[in-house]
């Protein structure tokens, strides 16, 4: 791999690019839909390429080839070289790259490396946490388990100096429940992940992809439609971590600054939240899906605190956006594969944890409603507004727990509903999911404890 990343910066360097840098990748995936024990979906593919950047004076070209031989590398870094050039012509804005160099290798390590894992004890898996769900009440009608995972080898070099290689392993469950009775029918999910193998998943959180989605949908049997209104409002960990993924963390990320389509523009170091209120991004997290030792341009990753007590001390960068704003490029560049070109992108990201007890919280909540999970949304980074319908919900009055509700839902805008958490607790959860901005997926996690947040419209019937 070295020889050819030596090659496609020397080429492009010497056609006159003034930064070139190479992605070499190789992946293999497996898909699998398991319906009520059977499988009724399997997809196994293997992808191998390289992408390929040329930077002149502010303009960048990108391609990809999956011809990895060195006539093949070579072809392509001079054509991406040439384009560079050409549409340098008409940049007005002109900067250099500047950035550390880094080599190192980093090795995968598994109980269970899914790489040498046969399909068939993944689907035997797959089909076992199905029979497990479908047991657990006569009322479960289907019990569906899609199962994700990617091992990918990735090397990475640059004309600064950089030749880094790191092998990853990611997993993914998500287990889907539908439970019906004489009155309805239910659904509901979750999604759990981990950077390693099947032996790396805890026993607690295998357990908890067979009872959790059933429990929540067999509870939504009896539940009833919220009435809309202005609640104090108890968000549990994957809705809080959505909407600060969402709502947040996307006006965060480099290229919304540098496009002028971030709500957070011109904000740095001014209050965005209460005291209490400290939020990270952080892909140094051990055993997460969205952990990641480089990035995808080879820059060591880091833990990214981007609101401390209160104020917005952080953004999300990649060598473009660190070196058009005259900043510190943090290892935040993801590309979903080789044929993308990396840019800014959360990893896992979430809420620091509070002091509150969530029973006491909710004792000290008279009139209420805690809302769970999300079912879907919307957001708007540029303005910062967001809509969040939960799954699920329970009533609080004079602070008990009384009726399991649905369909209720939460808008508004984050730079408003941040003022409006009073409350954080101290427990933590993490909820694993993928992320689409520009055409690309990357895995993420978000999460945090749950919050209160005081006196916001809810919507229902």
């Amino acid at each position: 791999m070295e020889d050819i990343a030596d090659l496609a910066i020397e080429t492009g360097l010497n056609a006159g690019a003034s930064f070139v840098d190479i992605r070499l990748e190789y992946t293999r995936k497996t898909n699998l839909d398991v319906v009520n024990e059977v499988t009724r979906n399997t997809i196994l593919a293997t992808e191998k390429g390289a992408g390929i950047r040329a930077f002149v004076n502010g303009s960048w070209a990108f391609g990809f080839t999956s011809d990895v031989t060195k006539h093949g590398i070579q072809k392509a870094s001079e054509s991406i070289a040439k384009m560079a050039i050409t549409a340098s012509k008409w940049v007005e804005e002109r900067y250099e790259i500047e950035a550390p160099s880094f080599q190192d290798r980093i090795e995968y390590k598994a109980k269970t490396p899914i790489d040498e894992t046969p399909v068939e004890y993944k689907i035997e898996q797959a089909k076992q946490l199905s029979k497990d769900m479908s047991q657990i009440d006569v009322r479960v009608k289907s019990a569906r388990i899609i199962y994700r995972d990617v091992y990918t080898e990735l090397c990475v070099a640059n004309s600064l100096g950089t030749m880094v290689k790191e092998e990853t392993g990611r997993i993914v469950f998500i287990p889907m429940c539908t439970a019906k009775d004489e009155k309805s029918a239910q659904r509901a999910h979750i999604a759990l992940g981990l950077t390693g193998g099947l032996g790396d998943m805890p026993d607690e959180l295998m357990l908890m992809l067979v009872e959790e989605p059933s429990r929540i949908a067999l509870s939504l049997l009896d539940s009833k439609a919220v009435k809309g209104g202005v609640y104090d409002v108890i968000a549990d960990p994957p809705l809080n971590g959505a909407m600060i993924h969402e709502a947040f963390g996307h006006a965060c990320e480099g290229d919304s600054l540098t496009s002028g389509s971030s709500v957070l523009q011109d904000r740095m170091g001014t209050s965005v939240g209460p005291e209490h209120i400290n939020l990270f991004d952080d892909p140094t997290l051990k055993g997460h899906v969205a952990s990641f030792v480089y990035d995808w341009e080879g820059t060591r990753a880091s833990r990214k605190q981007l609101v401390t007590d209160g104020i917005l001390t952080e953004f999300m960068h990649s060598l473009d956006t660190a070196s058009r704003l005259e900043m510190k490029a943090n290892g935040a560049a993801r590309a979903m594969t080789f044929m993308y070109p990396p840019i800014p992108r959360m990893s896992n990201t979430f809420m620091e944890p509070g002091d509150w007890n969530l029973e006491e919280l909710i004792e000290d909540t008279k009139e209420g409603i805690v809302m769970c999970n999300v079912n879907y949304g919307y957001t708007d980074s540029t303005k910062g507004s967001f809509m969040f319908k939960s799954v699920h919900g329970q009533l609080i009055e004079n602070g008990e727990r009384t009726d399991i509700v649905r369909d209720a839902s939460i808008a508004g805008q984050i730079l408003d509903i941040l003022p409006k958490i009073d409350a954080i607790c101290n427990d933590f959860f993490y909820d694993a999911g993928s992320c689409g901005t520009q055409g690309q997926m990357a895995w993420v996690m978000s999460g945090g404890p749950h919050i209160r947040l005081r006196q916001v419209p809810v919507g229902g019937v």
